[in-house]
């Protein structure tokens, strides 16, 4: 049966147009290489989303506010969420929250960091390398100079032609025993070979400012059982703490407290203050009386057009997540930290292993830091013609009422 031009024109629309329809409702994606010698055919929906460059987002802002959109209500936005159940399997590419928010490529390599503070006792310490488990070194005991000065040494004025009085220094042992802090962590194979990102230069990084900022915490914090003995804890044998000022109220500090503290401090050309971000709000609206009024002692003379000072007393203010929150003791500190001994053993210990996790296809990467940390006073002094002690590492009292 012969047909017409016409006819065979109608049959062959009517060919592609089937065809066309049953391509859409089976929702296949064709992925041509290069040299487009090959053709893959993804015909689920959820492997053709987790193949897609750009994971079903429509730019980089779309990717990050649904992010921050999760981070807010605990819940993922739709396409955020499509994205998920699209590649979900355990620390890989699917596991948003464990790694997998590196690999929608489109956007390019970039993990955008949330900085964490730099180190604050680590850099101003001393600090000495250890070759063994334990280092001892000897300490003065140097708490009165009322009587003898540097833990014993007593000087005489004999007259002429009598005997001389020999006195000797007295010391005290004081021992560093390291203390191991570690980090574990497993990443898949098809992770490290998919993402954009140099994740295993990633990892490495955060894990080393986890460990930098737990060190820190722990020499203002540590309890010294199994970690550093920590400058506020009450524990620390030379620690000073100032009593507050009469009925100035519970979490609040005044211009009061902060001349006593340096009215205290041993070596005030060594010290900084160390304060919790929340006593700015006091520090700001410290006031000393001037009359019947006041007048504020530490916001410029702009007020709040001009930026806060760095200083108090002239000497650095740093603020920090780290220590007390306002109204406990060592919200705000005042310290020479110079006189704060930290022993370390070889730095950041960093080890990989591609056999831990073998039968799940994932490199272990290991981290391990040994180190300990103690105050080198073993007491306050008590200067030679006063009776209130002296001390490298100051405090506000918490009870304030």
């Amino acid at each position: 049966m012969e047909i017409d031009d016409k006819k065979l024109a109608e049959i062959t629309a009517d060919a592609a147009a089937k065809a066309v329809d049953e391509y859409k409702a089976k929702e296949i994606t064709r992925k041509v290489t290069n040299t487009d010698a090959e053709i893959e055919v993804i015909s689920n929906p959820e492997d053709r989303l987790a193949h897609a460059k750009t994971g079903g987002f429509k730019n980089m802002p779309h990717f990050i506010s649904e992010l921050i959109a999760e981070g807010k209500t605990g819940k993922a936005p739709e396409t955020l969420k499509s994205w998920d159940e699209a590649v979900t399997k355990a620390m890989s590419e699917g596991q948003l929250s464990a790694g997998g928010y590196l690999v929608p490529a489109q956007f390019g390599g970039i993990i955008e960091k949330r900085s964490l503070e730099t180190s604050i006792v680590y850099p101003r310490a001393d600090v000495i390398s250890m070759t063994s488990n334990r280092i001892t070194f000897a300490a003065s005991v140097d708490a009165n100079h009322s009587s003898n000065y540097f833990g014993g040494i007593t000087l005489y004025r004999p007259g002429e032609g009598s005997q001389k009085t020999a006195t000797d220094p007295a010391y005290e042992e004081i021992a560093l025993t390291l203390h191991k802090l570690t980090g574990l962590c497993h990443v898949s194979d098809e992770l490290l070979a998919d993402s954009v990102v140099a994740v295993e230069q990633e990892i490495i990084s955060k894990f080393s400012e986890a460990i930098a900022f737990q060190m820190d915490y722990d020499f203002f914090n540590g309890t010294g059982v199994n970690q550093p003995l920590g400058i506020i804890l009450s524990t620390n044998p030379s620690l000073i703490t100032v009593t507050a000022e009469t009925g100035q109220g519970a979490a609040t500090i005044v211009a009061e407290n902060v001349l006593k503290m340096w009215q205290r401090a041993y070596n005030k050309d060594s010290v900084v203050w160390i304060a919790n971000h929340d006593t700015f709000t006091q520090l700001a609206t410290m006031a000393v009386a001037v009359g019947t009024g006041g007048v504020a002692v530490w916001m410029p003379a702009g007020g709040l057009s001009g930026q806060p000072y760095q200083t108090l007393m002239g000497k650095p203010l740093l603020f920090t997540e780290k220590v007390s929150t306002l109204g406990t003791a060592g919200d705000i500190i005042l310290a020479d930290l110079k006189q704060y001994k930290i022993g370390v053993k070889g730095g950041l210990e960093v080890a990989t292993s591609i056999h831990f996790k073998f039968d799940y296809d994932q490199q272990s990467f290991r981290f391990v830091m040994r180190y300990d940390g103690q105050p080198k006073w073993l007491a306050p002094l008590t200067p030679k013609v006063s009776s209130e002690t002296l001390s490298p590492f100051i405090v506000l009292n918490s009870t304030r009422t």
